[in-house]
C-alpha cells in the first residue's frame, strides 16, 4: 500500500493536461456492443436506458423531515 501511494505521488504533476488527447463520446456501435455484453438489447432512445426511481429518496427524505433534532432529544 505504501509503495503504491509513493508511486502515485511521484507521478503527480501540476502541468496542464495533454492538449492532443481527444475526448469523444462512445459511438453507437460501442454503445450497442456494451449493451450486448451486459445481456440487454440496445435501446434506440438514450432516455430508455435510464431508469430513475425516486421513491427510495422520497422515503428517506420523509424520515429525515420527521426525525427529532438534537435539541428535541435533550428536552425529552
Amino acid at each position: 500500500m505504501i509503495a503504491l501511494e509513493r508511486t502515485v505521488l511521484a507521478a503527480f504533476t501540476d502541468r496542464a493536461p495533454c492538449k492532443t488527447k481527444v475526448r469523444r463520446p462512445p459511438s453507437e456501435a460501442a454503445l450497442a456492443e456494451a449493451e450486448r455484453l451486459r445481456g440487454r438489447a440496445a435501446a434506440g432512445d438514450p432516455a430508455e436506458r435510464v431508469v430513475i426511481d425516486l421513491s427510495h429518496y422520497a422515503a428517506v427524505a420523509d424520515r429525515l423531515r420527521t426525525a427529532p433534532n438534537s435539541e428535541e432529544e435533550k428536552a425529552d
